[in-house]
């Protein structure tokens, strides 16, 4: 397992390892990225950033910044998480709370997408979430803070999920009517399991409006639907899905 200091060295290590394993140099790497847009990660700049350049006092000399990170990303079609928290691949990355230790992978992973609250390793090499407060004895507890904010990226995980369920009950119900016709059983069935899993997903919108997180837009026969039953709670702030809206397509 390679030393790293910080989580560029983790970054500069996956750029290298992908990059290689891709069969490119770093000018072929270069002009790929300058394919894409980022013109100014040229030779040079991929150098000093692969190789952990550092100065008299130890400090890298060049840091590899989050813009810079997702171009990389986009450059080797590797997922942006995997070069800065590389599972599988090693033990340990540093901390995000330098005067700990370094911490496994998953559990950055973890709580960099909203999974796990803030923590940090400490001298016996066990993980404890930090409960320390923020600015000070007077200053917000960092897990509560973390709990109430971590709440989108709770609530749009459960969003991907009821999407994805009422996706397969939709396709069910319309293989069921298909098949067997629209008063067979096997198709009343299929159209009881897509009501629940829409009514799964009307929960979670009427939980995105109620914090006013931005709510997608969906198909008319699912949006249509939910009015119909009155599964949402604010019917006009879901709205039918519009191919002509840039919006939309986002």
């Amino acid at each position: 397992m390679h030393s790293h200091e910080n989580l560029s060295d983790v970054a500069a290590d996956q750029i290298r390892k992908h990059r290689t394993r891709l069969g490119l140099n770093r000018e072929q790497l270069a002009e790929e990225c300058a394919r894409i847009g980022a013109p100014e990660l040229t030779y040079a700049a991929i150098t000093n950033i692969e190789t952990g350049r550092r100065d008299k006092d130890g400090k890298r000399r060049r840091e590899v910044t989050i813009d810079e990170l997702m171009t990389f990303a986009y450059a080797l079609g590797v997922p942006p998480l995997l070069l800065m928290v590389p599972l599988g691949s090693i033990d340990a990355v540093p901390s995000p709370a330098r005067w700990g230790g370094g911490i496994h992978p998953h559990y950055l992973w973890r709580w960099i997408t909203g999974e796990e609250p803030p923590a940090a390793v400490h001298s016996d090499g066990k993980i404890y979430v930090d409960g320390s407060k923020i600015g000070g004895e007077d200053g917000p507890g960092r897990l509560e803070v973390w709990h109430k904010v971590s709440v989108p990226a709770d609530v749009y995980r459960s969003l991907q999920a009821a999407q994805a369920a009422l996706t397969k009950a939709s396709g069910n119900h319309h293989f069921a009517q298909v098949r067997h016709g629209d008063d067979a059983e096997a198709t009343n069935t299929a159209y009881r399991e897509y009501l629940d899993r829409l009514q799964e997903l009307a929960r979670v919108l009427n939980e995105m409006v109620s914090l006013g997180l931005s709510v997608p837009s969906y198909s008319t026969k699912w949006v249509e639907d939910m009015r119909k039953f009155s599964m949402l709670e604010r019917p006009e702030a879901v709205q039918i899905f519009d191919p002509e809206n840039e919006e939309d397509k986002a």
